[in-house]
Formats: C-alpha cells, structure tokens, sequence
C-alpha cells in the first residue's frame, strides 16, 4: 500500500500508464490524458463546495478510470481517500486536505506522461 513516505508523492516524474506498449491503448490513454486538468479542477471544486456524497461520487469516478487507463497510482490513492470518506466525521474536509494534496499531486505528473513516448 502506498504511504506518504513513498517516493511516489516525492518526486515529480511523470507517472505512465502501464498499458504503455498495449496496440490500439495509445488513443484512449490520450484522450484521458486530456481531461485531467478537467478532472483535477472538477475534484477541487466539488471537494470545496460539495457535500461529502459528490465528492465520494469524483473520487470513485476517478478510482475505476485510474486502473482502467493503466494508471494504479491513481486507483489506490482514490482508494484510500474512498476508505476515509467512509467514517463518519463532521471534519471530513480537514481529514482529507493532506490525502487531496497528495492525490492532485499524482494525477499532475500523470498528465506530466503525455509529453513521454508512446503517450504523443
């Protein structure tokens, strides 16, 4: 499991989906790669202003297409985020600020791997 002293939230080399070298995933990967800085700005609006319930609803979207695309990272930390939301507490924004951080930090350098190869 991923942990905030893993290199992961550490560094900022570009993350590439592991589906990289599979034929007919390039374009696919693309286009997800494009609406990351959509998703990114959507997840901190509705984190902002949005009950618990919407913000749950994003990060569970972002959870199943991360794997989907090849990108584990982003499944695991939307993961983690997903077991939080699940305790109830009043100060759930506060709770989940550090794990938001680290979260945006991961989709950034995923979109950071269009500029990689095999990602043009």
């Amino acid at each position: 499991m991923l942990d905030q002293n893993n290199k992961l939230f550490h560094t900022n080399t570009p993350i590439v989906s592991s589906y990289i070298n599979d034929q007919g995933m390039e374009s696919i990967i693309h286009i997800f790669l494009d609406e990351i800085p959509h998703r990114i700005a959507d997840l901190q609006a509705s984190f902002k202003s949005s009950s618990r319930d919407e913000f749950c609803k994003f990060v569970h979207q972002l959870k199943g297409a991360g794997g989907g695309y090849g990108f584990a990272e982003i499944t695991l930390k939307a993961a983690g985020i997903e077991k939080k939301l699940r305790v109830p507490n009043t100060g759930w924004k506060e709770e989940i600020q550090k794990n938001m951080d680290e979260f945006i930090t991961i989709l950034q350098r995923v979109y950071a791997s269009k500029d990689v190869s095999g990602h043009v």
